[in-house]
């Protein structure tokens, strides 16, 4: 299978110890995204009529922050609130009086509505993560399709976080009925031994609160919350 630009970021994911090659891929690809954005880029005019137009989530405005790069984010984040007071400005202009909860009262706090919700998920760095994090699990069902050594790496995954999990099922769908079955056959059984492996630690965990099991050994549970919130809660 020739290498191309989606096949080694995602093999090497498919190696890395743990339990979500998924998550190794989306991490990567946001620190890409920020340190491009903090780069040279947050001078170029098109990338600042972009981050005008789409703002930013507050998971990336954070990260944006740890970059180190007050100045760059200073600059971005005025534009976007010069846009954000001019579009506010339109809205009031247009807003003719109206009863508190008159249609027009509704019109406007839509619009309003508006500006926060396309930041949510689809802000600037949400938007260039996606738009290749897309390819890579196209890649990766590349890589399961064609076999061979790159192939087993996808039977020998020993699982993944719920969300991305959620997105391969989704995924797999279109594979037609006969792939779909064989990657399901490969990839249920790793998803129920950590979920049946993280019930029970997460039992345990809940019975060591019990004073009768004070001085019993945690055995695989001490760490089982933080776990629960990596597999289950992921932001990605």
């Amino acid at each position: 299978m020739p290498n191309h630009i989606h096949t080694i970021p995602v093999l090497d994911a498919l190696r890395e110890p743990g339990h979500c090659a998924f998550c190794v891929m989306f991490n990567k690809l946001e620190r890409d995204a920020v340190n491009f954005i903090m780069g040279p880029a947050y001078m170029e005019d098109n990338v600042r009529m972009e981050t005008n137009r789409t703002g930013f989530c507050k998971r990336h405005m954070e990260a944006m922050y740890g970059n180190q790069n007050r100045l760059g984010l200073a600059l971005l984040l005025h534009t976007y609130t010069q846009q954000l007071n001019k579009d506010a400005k339109g809205i009031i202009a247009s807003h003719k009086p109206a009863p508190l909860f008159g249609k027009d009262t509704n019109s406007v706090i839509s619009r309003l509505k508006g500006h926060l919700e396309k930041t949510h998920g689809t802000c600037y760095v949400c938007r260039k993560i996606e738009s290749t994090f897309e390819r890579y699990i196209d890649t990766f069902f590349h890589i399961w399709g064609k076999g061979g050594e790159d192939g087993k790496l996808v039977s020998s995954q020993k699982g993944y976080c719920l969300p991305h999990f959620i997105r391969l099922l989704a995924a797999a769908e279109g594979l037609g009925r006969g792939k779909r079955e064989k990657f399901l056959d490969e990839i249920l059984p790793a998803w129920k031994n950590i979920m049946e492996e993280l019930e029970n630690d997460l039992d345990w965990f809940v019975q060591k609160f019990d004073f009768r099991n004070a001085d019993a050994p945690w055995k695989n549970s001490k760490e089982a919350l933080t776990r629960a919130i990596s597999l289950l809660g992921s932001d990605t």
